[in-house]
């Protein structure tokens, strides 16, 4: 190898190294009051950073459930990813606000597979039944542990799985409130909430069509870039 070429390994981790931008904030004892990001590696981008949500620096703490989709934490699973879950959850504090990050890979595998086996007539019934899965799933958080639930909306990055994400979304945009506002465990539960985090269409270039710019990082995930439209959506 000619020692005046560029080596590809450290050619690629230098380009994710610049696209990521600042350096990570590190915990310590003055350390912002932290915010958890639940979810697959979707939570990376963001993770130990500092956002302004209200005036207020919060310290992103992310709690990662590598693989993880919806649909592995129905009631009858017992596959890994969903015992993950609910170990990281196991050690956050009651009360506590939580943003949660799922549905990625739902879109990327699960919700086509499940129509191919004939596991639902449409990939419309698909994407309705993991939305209420979801849903039930965190009303059902709030309930046991009064968490403070923010939804996430799924990053769409993938050329291949962005319309099958916009229509994921479309539906989760009226689900989440619908259930904020209808769900007596939420007003039962004496302090816990459900919000969906309203930013998909900041993701999206104004066509809706790709990503918008300057949000890549490294073709799969978002650019640390999109927390500004994150922490707006907390106004």
């Amino acid at each position: 190898a000619s020692c005046g070429g560029a080596v590809p390994g450290v050619s690629a981790i230098s380009a994710v190294d610049a696209a990521l931008g600042e350096p990570w904030s590190v915990q310590g004892p003055n350390a912002p009051e932290p915010l958890f990001l639940c979810g697959d590696s979707h939570c990376l981008p963001a993770a130990w950073r500092v956002v302004t949500l209200k005036g207020k620096p919060r310290l992103v703490h992310p709690l990662l459930v590598t693989g993880c989709k919806i649909w592995h934490l129905r009631p009858q699973s017992s596959f890994y990813p969903k015992v993950q879950f609910q170990n990281v959850l196991a050690h956050v504090p009651d009360g506590s606000q939580i943003v949660v990050l799922l549905g990625e890979i739902d879109c990327r595998e699960g919700l086509l597979m499940a129509v191919q086996k004939c596991k639902y007539p449409s990939l419309q019934e698909a994407i309705a039944a993991v939305v209420e899965l979801y849903v039930s799933v965190l009303i059902d958080l709030i309930k046991h542990r009064k968490f403070k639930i923010y939804v996430h909306p799924i990053p769409p990055v993938l050329n291949e799985t962005r319309s099958l994400v916009k229509a994921f979304m479309q539906l989760l945009k009226r689900k989440v409130p619908a259930a904020a506002s209808s769900s007596e465990e939420l007003h039962k539960s004496g302090g816990g909430h459900l919000h969906y985090l309203d930013f998909f269409e900041c993701l999206l270039s104004p066509d809706g069509a790709a990503l918008a710019p300057g949000l890549a990082l490294d073709g799969t995930h978002l650019s640390p870039a999109y927390l500004s439209h994150f922490a707006s959506a907390f106004q």
